[in-house]
């Protein structure tokens, strides 16, 4: 996926703090170089590789032993699992299409949870859906496979009719009505780009703002009183940043979905 990748800045505790937020290289990374453009891994794209890995990890574990009463790590997995078959997939599809889109749309469920979540690891450092790039790659990529799967099953023709003309519409008002239906297919991929982006940036802000109060008062008397105060709101933040990750995996999935079963059934 493209990243913004920048130069590891100098060591200092806001630099530190501000690497959560900046795509940088890491020193140990091997350095590639193809053509003169440089395609290092930077801090966003190991952080998607060792997500990736966490869902493979998570769920061999959780099937290597399976058991008819589920308990442990394997419980934790199907009830993730049974939310996401019933609340999002098959609240918007059909049971057969359901059938077929769940092993696609599970996946990308938890793809997006654990590069949320990745961030919130101390040390790990940056979260990947917190780069503009990497939620427009994914977002563009989730409305181009709808767009696909909808002229592959109903003909180009028919899907780009039944898309962008409204049923039941009077003809003399389908010159204005075909222009807003184009710009509401082009703010698909937009918004669930910016959305997904936008919140998991204001998360990494807040809990970077009380961190850096302890930096700025580290020397000083006042740092027994602010010690407490921003530790105590860091642990209430990241506690709801990991709601939030959740969440927006959720809204994620949820409207990828929407946009397969859209496509899969345009005009409906």
């Amino acid at each position: 996926m493209a990243v913004l990748a920048t130069e590891a800045p100098e060591e200092s505790p806001f630099t530190e703090l501000t690497g959560h937020l900046t795509p940088h290289h890491y020193g140990w990374a091997p350095h590639w170089e193809i053509g003169g453009i440089d395609l290092s891994p930077t801090n966003a794209v190991v952080n998607i590789w060792l997500a990736a890995l966490l869902c493979v990890a998570i769920f061999w574990i959780a099937a290597r032993k399976r058991a008819l009463v589920p308990q442990g790590i394997q419980n934790v997995v199907e009830v993730l699992v049974d939310f996401v078959k019933v609340n999002i997939v098959y609240s918007v599809m059909n049971t057969k299409d359901g059938r077929n889109w769940f092993p696609f749309i599970g996946t990308v469920f938890f793809f997006i949870f654990f590069m949320n979540a990745v961030g919130l690891v101390p040390y790990i450092g940056f979260t990947p859906t917190a780069n503009i790039f990497v939620t427009a790659t994914m977002a563009l990529m989730v409305y181009l496979l709808a767009v696909a799967i909808g002229m592959a099953r109903n003909g180009p023709l028919k899907f780009w009719v039944k898309t962008l003309v409204p049923p039941d519409v009077p003809k003399v008002m389908l010159p204005l009505m075909i222009p807003i239906e184009i710009i509401s297919q082009l703010a698909r991929p937009l918004s669930l780009a910016v959305r997904l982006f936008a919140n998991m940036l204001a998360d990494h802000l807040m809990l970077l703002v009380f961190a850096g109060f302890i930096f700025l008062a580290a020397g000083s008397a006042a740092i027994f009183g602010i010690l407490p105060i921003s530790v105590a709101f860091m642990v209430i933040f990241t506690a709801f940043a990991l709601f939030v990750a959740f969440i927006q995996a959720v809204i994620f999935a949820f409207l990828t979905t929407i946009y397969i079963n859209d496509a899969l059934h345009p005009g409906h």
